[in-house]
């Protein structure tokens, strides 16, 4: 299997949404950019550790981190390795064994951030998931299947109240292959 390394480049907020944003992760070269949905109180977690607050020493993470001493790049990595109903799935790999846990997609960053570990995407995902990094852009494309029902939902009603029936019979089929996956 092939995989891409991806870093952490930032959030942004999703506009209209209050309660979601977007967890933004570059390859290496930062030519290609992939978003993860995220909850604002991920961005609120990301934040204290961004910031060094003192008070993360005693969070749970990091405590978990400091007192199993192979939570390192050494022994773990993150995998981000497809994507279901609307999320990406990300796998905790123990290198030694090659076993998995899975975890959300944003605590998987999190736990990256907080134990210094690599993030990787499978190649293929990452070629059919990714965008173009546009300098000083403030908009990016998002994957319909990234989306969650509700947010598809939401869209649909946006696009038919804006008459862009284009968009509205895109979101319309990925509702629709959704439920036929079920």
């Amino acid at each position: 299997m092939n995989k891409v390394q991806l870093i952490f480049k930032g959030m942004t907020e999703i506009v209209g949404s209050e309660k979601l944003l977007l967890l933004v992760l570059t390859d290496i070269d930062k030519k290609r950019q992939i978003a993860i949905v995220s909850t604002h109180h991920f961005g609120y977690e990301i934040g204290l550790r961004i910031t060094q607050t003192p008070i993360t020493e005693k969070l749970l993470p990091e405590v978990l981190c400091r007192v199993n001493p192979e939570m390192t790049a050494q022994y773990y990595e993150i995998l981000l390795d497809h994507v279901f109903d609307g999320q990406y799935n990300a796998l905790l790999v123990r290198k030694y064994d090659l076993s998995t846990t899975s975890l959300r997609a944003s605590d998987a960053i999190l736990l990256a951030h907080i134990a210094h570990l690599n993030v990787f995407m499978e190649e293929e995902l990452f070629n059919r998931q990714s965008t173009p990094v546009i300098a000083d852009e403030e908009r990016m494309p998002l994957p319909l299947n990234t989306l969650s029902a509700e947010m598809l939902r939401n869209a649909l009603k946006r696009a038919i109240a804006e008459e862009n029936y284009e968009l509205a019979s895109l979101l319309r089929d990925e509702m629709n292959k959704r439920e036929k996956k079920e």
